[in-house]
């Protein structure tokens, strides 16, 4: 038995909270159900709660216009910076990555399509709209959640294409590259004829064959003899 879906308050804190909170509920109630990793249900649990606190906490500042980024001087010099342990797990990732995580019953439903159709009549909100436009920083934690439900992210919270840099009217010269020298035919060194076959020379034929071998022993020669030996056979007597 489907719960009713809980209320739903008019500020959008705390309708962002309890949208995900009743999704945490889902995902840990059936995670075992359906075989999914223990270690993988608490690390989608821990990044939801992230996500709820961090919207609380940016929707809570006063408004703040869009900041455009710039980019610092390059220092001279640099420390090496040791890289770091990957985790033994993490998050999946790609487009509606938690709908195929859950494949089958009813977590499906809670879990899934009821958590995406709730973000989407929470997106349409005026009050939500407004409160996007005065805190452009919460498109930063709704992207990735639109991602993971399977929605593609509206217009206002969409990153800003990079303007394109204008064409300069000097082109930008390259340098040529070195054209590598070309190798001499490697059968122009012999004689081939109209029918095909090739005309070695000897020394060419030492070179592809190798020296002669040398000469045989008189004593490894094979034993010839210099007499019939049918007609010295001794016949026996006939009877």
């Amino acid at each position: 038995m489907i719960a009713n879906a809980p209320f739903m308050p008019a500020d959008p804190t705390e309708r962002f909270t309890v949208i995900f909170r009743a999704l945490q509920r889902s995902v840990a109630d059936n995670g075992y159900r359906l075989k999914i990793h223990g270690p993988l249900i608490v690390l989608i649990w821990n990044y939801l709660a992230r996500q709820i606190a961090r919207f609380a906490r940016i929707a809570s500042r006063p408004p703040q216009s869009p900041r455009t980024r710039t980019r610092a001087p390059k220092p001279v010099e640099r420390e090496p910076v040791t890289a770091k342990p990957k985790p033994p797990l993490t998050l999946p990732r790609g487009f509606a990555w938690l709908i195929r995580l859950l494949p089958n019953g009813p977590a499906t439903v809670v879990a899934g399509a009821a958590a995406r159709a709730d973000l989407q009549l929470f997106m349409e909100d005026p009050i939500v709209l407004d409160l996007l436009a005065t805190h452009p920083s919460l498109g930063r934690i709704l992207r990735p959640l639109h991602t993971m439900l399977g929605l593609r992210p509206p217009q206002i919270i969409k990153r800003p294409r990079k303007p394109r840099s204008e064409p300069t009217g000097e082109p930008n010269p390259r340098p040529k590259r070195p054209r590598p020298k070309r190798q001499p035919d490697f059968m122009a060194q012999y004689k081939v004829n109209p029918d095909g076959s090739i005309d070695f020379t000897p020394e060419q034929l030492r070179d592809i064959l190798g020296p002669p071998p040398p000469p045989v022993p008189p004593w490894h020669h094979p034993f010839v003899p210099s007499f019939d030996a049918k007609k010295m056979w001794r016949k026996g007597p006939r009877g």
